[in-house]
């Protein structure tokens, strides 16, 4: 049975109204500010790359909109302010809003149990609320890190939210326990929108156009849940590789984690909506109130928004990357400004280019630069969760690198790498995530030299349809899984493998586990978002 929530259409005209009454419109972006913005986005601005669309608003309504590059590049169509993107992660906002929408009119708890409503998923003797799932504080697997150890990574064959209940529910184990621990995962958003269909009696594109597309005017915004859908005025997707771009556009079915199909004109109306309450008093404030993990740890991440602080400013924001599409959208409240940015080319960095639109329009801020003293840190360290290996040491210019990734120097034993600082103290290495968390490292030996032939044999998975295979190349152990072969690890410290050699993957762990006499009798696999992956030696 469809719930019946209060309309919202009557609060979002009194919105509109309202907003026009009392103020007038503020004034479009002056030249000089557009001419930077154009400065850009240069690069794509060109017959023969995809590119972007960018919305600047202020209190509410658009002072600058812009399009870059091309929305086709087979059929030579330019991206225009009206083209359709793929919104990628951002549209967890709108899965969590519906979630929200439906704890406030009374059909669910935020701290309900998931398994009342998604029987499928396992008791791990301590409840994962929806609470945890909306700020990724669950410990649940991410389905796809799971997929691609099982040889199927994203988007490399169609899946739905049932495919990823399939996946999620075999998962006898956790990342870590429930709220202990602050760790993004897709899963999450993928059983809100099974919770919010099996609640609501409508799939979430139904509840969500029903509740928030039609009541806010978003005409051109809908759910990618049928990848075969023929959308009008959609972009296509490219990825940069080798020099020349090549499709990438998304044929999964699975959404609420992803899968919004909108324009910067739509998420403008979004933006605005929230900076305005109109769903409700305090329902903006609930979206983006930070958490706290159980030992009261802040947590930077909301309800598919995060609370930061850019330059002295507060920012609510969040990224979307899926296929070759990138988004960036971001609030700053006290100045009344939003940026929507979305683009159809992965080699689009858009929270760095959605900082930069915003610092044309946001108090003028000159960064500190600041230069280290005394001798550079090296060695290998350990990740606590995960037990990851980081190799620091120097380049000849004298930078500090982690796995040869140059760091930028903040502070004394401060080094950034993007947004999480590695801080060096007297009690060691702390990995300090930007939405909060401190991880602590320790410091192991590095092993270079190794006796392969204790590894070698077939292990397979507890709770994951995969086999590893492992042999010896003289000096040099080589696995081999589903749909990749003949892949060589690198040792880090006793027992510890690294590579990177699963497709789409850029960091995978393998932790040999030993009996008491030594022996090695299994493994746990680790692939970014899915940690410890249990697998157990078989006969060859």
């Amino acid at each position: 049975m469809t719930i019946k929530l209060p309309s919202l259409a009557g609060a979002f005209l009194s919105f509109c109204v309202a907003g026009t009454a009392s103020a007038a419109a503020p004034a479009p972006a002056d030249p000089a500010s557009l001419a930077r913005l154009d400065a850009l986005f240069a690069r794509w601005a060109k017959p023969d790359a995809p590119g972007c669309a960018v919305a600047v608003s202020r209190e509410g309504q658009a002072i600058a909109t812009r399009a870059y590059g091309m929305a086709s590049l087979e059929l030579g169509v330019p991206i225009s302010t009206d083209s359709i993107f793929e919104a990628g992660s951002d549209s967890k906002q709108f899965t969590a809003a519906a979630t929200l929408m439906l704890a406030r009119a009374g059909k669910l708890s935020l701290d309900d149990d998931i398994r009342k409503f998604v029987l499928e998923m396992p008791d791990y003797g301590t409840p994962v609320t929806i609470r945890h799932l909306l700020h990724h504080t669950s410990g649940l697997r991410d389905w796809g890190s799971v997929a691609a150890i099982e040889g199927w990574p994203r988007n490399s064959r169609t899946a739905d939210n049932q495919d990823m209940l399939n996946i999620v529910a075999r998962q006898k184990e956790l990342n870590f326990a429930p709220g202990s621990h602050y760790l993004y995962s897709n899963t999450n958003f993928n059983l809100l929108a099974i919770i919010v269909a099996r609640v609501s009696g409508q799939s979430l594109a139904d509840f969500t156009q029903d509740h928030i597309f039609k009541p806010l005017g978003m005409t051109h915004t809908r759910w990618r849940d049928d990848h075969a859908d023929v959308v009008a005025g959609r972009t296509g997707a490219y990825e940069f590789e080798d020099g020349v771009y090549r499709n990438d556009q998304v044929i999964e079915d699975a959404y609420g984690n992803g899968g919004l199909l909108t324009t910067v004109g739509d998420l403008v109306k979004w933006q605005a909506a929230l900076d305005a309450d109109t769903f409700g008093p305090g329902f903006t404030e609930t979206m983006q109130t930070p958490t706290k993990l159980n030992d009261g740890t802040p947590i930077a991440y909301a309800l598919a928004l995060v609370n930061l602080d850019h330059h002295g400013v507060q920012e609510v924001s969040h990224s979307g990357s899926t296929g070759g599409y990138r988004a960036w959208m971001a609030r700053y409240p006290q100045q009344k400004l939003a940026v929507s940015l979305l683009c159809n080319t992965g080699n689009a960095d858009t929270p760095t280019l959605g900082r930069d639109v915003a610092d044309i329009f946001l108090p003028a801020y000159t960064a500190k630069p600041y230069t280290p003293k005394g001798a550079l840190p090296s060695g290998v360290y350990a990740d606590g969760m995960t037990g990851f290996p980081v190799r620091f040491d120097s380049d000849d210019k004298g930078n500090l690198r982690a796995d040869g990734k140059v760091l930028k120097p903040v502070g004394p034993g401060r080094w950034a790498q993007r947004e999480d600082i590695f801080a060096f103290g007297k009690t060691g290495l702390t990995l300090e995530h930007r939405e909060g968390e401190k991880v602590a490292y320790r410091k192991v030996d590095a092993v270079t030299a190794f006796d392969p032939k204790p590894y070698v044999g077939r292990f397979c998975g507890v709770d994951t349809f995969a086999c590893l295979s492992f042999r010896q190349d003289g000096d040099t152990l080589i696995y081999s899984g589903p749909r990749w072969y003949n892949q060589s690890l690198t040792p880090a410290y006793a027992d510890v493998f690294t590579g990177e050699a699963m497709p789409q993957s850029s960091r995978i762990t393998v932790k040999f586990e030993r009996d008491a006499n030594g022996a090695v009798t299994g493994l746990r696999f680790g692939e970014g978002r899915a940690y410890d992956v249990a697998f157990r030696r078989v006969a060859d």
